[in-house]
């Protein structure tokens, strides 16, 4: 039996967001008897992405709000949908394997110094593996006060944080998307074992941040 893909978190879901995961979802809604595709499911996200999601959710006995179409971890478990090997420039579903936001990105708060979150938080184990969102380069390592051992990945433009790591496993040269770069930890200013990830343009300073999207 191949593996399966874990939940990468239902706002992974959105239009415009492209993945070899969604088109293996598409293909697994297919074989439920669900798909609604005219031309069979694709890599992008779509209105008949949602349409054929909630067909399985009222397939699986969801009712009303519960079958609108966006993926749950329930209704993701069971359809039971393959992981897909990353491939040089393409997508992964988490920067922490089977794990998703626990802090979303812009949340508002004044424990932060910029009265926001500038990034998304992954809680996770200590020792849990980080991996590259995207083929690029690692470009920084080092030590932070606030963001304690961090590496920066580089990729398409923009800089892709990762913070707070108890192991920095690749401190610099090419990686490729899925690839091991660190693991999750608790350094410098954490209240728990998390991954802060953020994403800024290319060589830009803290408060820089934009929607960490890959």
């Amino acid at each position: 039996m191949p593996a399966l893909a874990p939940f990468p978190g239902s706002t992974f879901f959105h239009k415009g967001q492209r993945s070899p995961l969604i088109a293996a979802m598409g293909k697994r809604l297919v074989t439920e008897g669900c798909g609604k595709y005219r031309t069979g499911p694709g890599p992008e996200w779509t209105d008949v992405d949602q349409q054929s999601y909630a067909a399985w959710q009222r397939k699986i006995g969801f009712k009303g709000a519960e079958a609108d179409g966006v993926p749950g971890r329930t209704s993701w478990d069971r359809l039971q949908v393959p992981t897909t090997s990353p491939v040089p420039g393409g997508r992964v579903a988490s920067p922490v394997p089977r794990h998703s936001v626990t802090t979303a990105h812009r949340v508002k708060g004044p424990h932060w110094s910029l009265g926001y979150h500038t990034g998304a938080d992954y809680a996770a184990p200590k020792g849990t593996p980080c991996v590259a969102v995207l083929s690029g380069s690692i470009v920084r390592e080092g030590f932070d006060r606030s963001f304690g051992d961090f590496l920066v990945l580089r990729a398409n433009g923009f800089d892709y944080w990762y913070c707070h790591l108890s192991e920095q496993t690749v401190k610099g040269g090419s990686v490729k998307a899925g690839q091991k770069i660190g693991e999750v930890g608790s350094t410098g200013n954490s209240t728990g074992p998390h991954l802060h990830f953020e994403k800024r343009p290319a060589h830009g300073g803290f408060g820089s941040d934009v929607t960490p999207t890959w």
